[in-house]
C-alpha cells in the first residue's frame, strides 16, 4: 500500500466533497460573531427601541409593571369592542368585579350597597342595621374623609370590615387608600387582594381600583334597614 498515494486520495476527496460546507459552516459562524458584537457592543439595539417607541408612541422606560398592563388591556379592549359586542359579558360580570363603567358614585350609594348586603346576609331577619361611620375631622385640614362601614352593627371604627380614606384635595374625591379587615386579618388593598374577594368587598375595592369619582360627601347616611 502507498500511503502517500492513499493520503492524497483521501485529501482530494475532502477538497472535493466536504471543503465547500466546511467553508460555509467557517462563515456563517463568522458573520454570526459579528452580528452578534455589533448587537452586544454597538448601539443597534437603542436604535432599534427608539424605533419601536416611535411606532407605538410611548416611552417605555416611564412605564412600569401595572403601566404595561393597562397600555396592554387598553389595545385588547379597544379590538375587542370593535369586533364583539361585550355588552352581555359587562352585565354578567357586574356583580363579580363591581362597577365596570361607572364615572362616579355618591357616598350614599356606598352606604346603601352595605344595607343590601346586610339584608342579603342576614336574609333571615326582618330588620336590623349597619355600621356607616364618616369622619371628616381630617377634611379642613388635610382634605381627607375617613370613612368605617360594615354589614354588622354597632361596630368600633377599628373593627370594621372596611377602612378607607377618601381624598378632597384634588379635582374630585376618590379613595386614596384602603383597608379590609376579615379573616386574613387587616389588610391594605391590594391587586393581589382582589382574587380573595367578593360581594361588597370586591365591589367597593373596584371603586378603589377604579378611582371612581365619589361625590356628596356630606349627605345623610342610613344604618336601619327594614324588610316591613
Amino acid at each position: 500500500m502507498d500511503f502517500n498515494k492513499e493520503t492524497n486520495i483521501a485529501i482530494e476527496k475532502v477538497i472535493a466533497e466536504k471543503l465547500p460546507q466546511m467553508i460555509e459552516d467557517k462563515t456563517t459562524k463568522m458573520i454570526e460573531d459579528i452580528v452578534s458584537d455589533i448587537f452586544r457592543w454597538g448601539n443597534v439595539k437603542d436604535s432599534i427601541k427608539s424605533k419601536i417607541e416611535e411606532s407605538i408612541n410611548v416611552n417605555l422606560q416611564k412605564f412600569d409593571l401595572i403601566d404595561y398592563s393597562s397600555l396592554i388591556g387598553k389595545v385588547i379592549n379597544e379590538n375587542l369592542v370593535s369586533q364583539v359586542n361585550i355588552q352581555p359579558i359587562i352585565d354578567m360580570t357586574q356583580n363579580i368585579v363591581g362597577f365596570v363603567d361607572k364615572k362616579e358614585i355618591s357616598l350614599y350609594e356606598i352606604n346603601q350597597m352595605f344595607i343590601e348586603a346586610a339584608m342579603e346576609d342576614q336574609d333571615q331577619d326582618g330588620e336590623g342595621k349597619i355600621t356607616f361611620i364618616v369622619d371628616d375631622e381630617d377634611e379642613s385640614t388635610y382634605n381627607w374623609v375617613h370613612v368605617y362601614a360594615d354589614i354588622e352593627a354597632n361596630k368600633e371604627k377599628r373593627q370594621c370590615t372596611f377602612e378607607f380614606t377618601i381624598s378632597t384635595r384634588n379635582e374630585g374625591a376618590r379613595i386614596l387608600s384602603m383597608y379590609i379587615n376579615n379573616w386574613r386579618g387587616r389588610k391594605s388593598a391590594t391587586p393581589e387582594l382582589l382574587s380573595h374577594l367578593y360581594g361588597i368587598e370586591a365591589k367597593i375595592f373596584r371603586l378603589y381600583s377604579a378611582q371612581v369619582k365619589i361625590t356628596d360627601l356630606d349627605g345623610s347616611m342610613e344604618t336601619y334597614w327594614s324588610r316591613y
